[in-house]
């Protein structure tokens, strides 16, 4: 597998360092389909880069909603710290087994796609959904009850990355198996949330 640093970015014709991470970023915002190839692009940091992040998000929206329901800062309610990241440990540690389900379900459909891979794609998926849930804390913060729809749009475009990933890459155009992984996705988050 080419290592990131050798990794050359064609734009126009030209060759060139692959850019940072906000170029990134703006580049799947502006064309999301360049990231649905079949090969590796080389990516994989910026994917976990963006994994990450949505998990931060995920924490910065639990805590920014949970401060909304008190009238006064007198009481924050920093004596439960682990209530503000049960969500995230929750989407974390599902997203970690459906990258190693999606790994090994590729391989025996006979494809040759490492965890790597599966790191990039979902990772510049989740780009989106990041985005929307970055949205919604100002507008949370403003007491505008549109956050809601922000966020509920960003964990919607959550379970259609898992279902285009494993429509796309594990089980080419298999729709049975790609609404399994999503709802298996889905089971697996709430129970971990539950257990939590």
């Amino acid at each position: 597998m080419e290592n990131q640093k050798e990794t050359v970015e064609k734009k126009d014709g030209k060759e060139g360092q692959l850019g940072n991470y906000f170029q990134y970023v703006i580049n799947i915002l502006k064309n999301p389909d360049s990231v649905l190839t079949e090969e590796s692009q080389g990516k994989r940091q910026f994917g976990l880069i963006t994994l990450i992040a949505f998990l931060v998000l995920v924490v910065l929206t639990n805590f920014v909603g949970v401060l909304g329901y008190w009238d006064s800062l007198s009481y924050l309610g920093f004596s439960d710290y682990f209530n503000y990241f049960e969500r995230a440990i929750a989407y974390g540690a599902a997203l970690a087994l459906v990258l190693f389900m999606f790994k090994n379900i590729a391989e025996k459909n006979g494809k040759k796609y490492d965890l790597n891979f599966f790191i990039e794609k979902l990772g510049a998926l989740l780009v989106i959904p990041g985005v929307l849930l970055l949205l919604s804390i100002p507008i949370d913060i403003l007491d505008v009850t549109i956050h809601i729809w922000f966020a509920s749009l960003g964990y919607t475009f959550l379970y259609l990355s898992i279902f285009l990933i494993s429509y796309l890459y594990v089980a080419k155009n298999n729709l049975k198996t790609a609404l399994l992984f999503v709802a298996g996705f889905y089971l697996v988050y709430h129970i971990i949330y539950y257990v939590l």
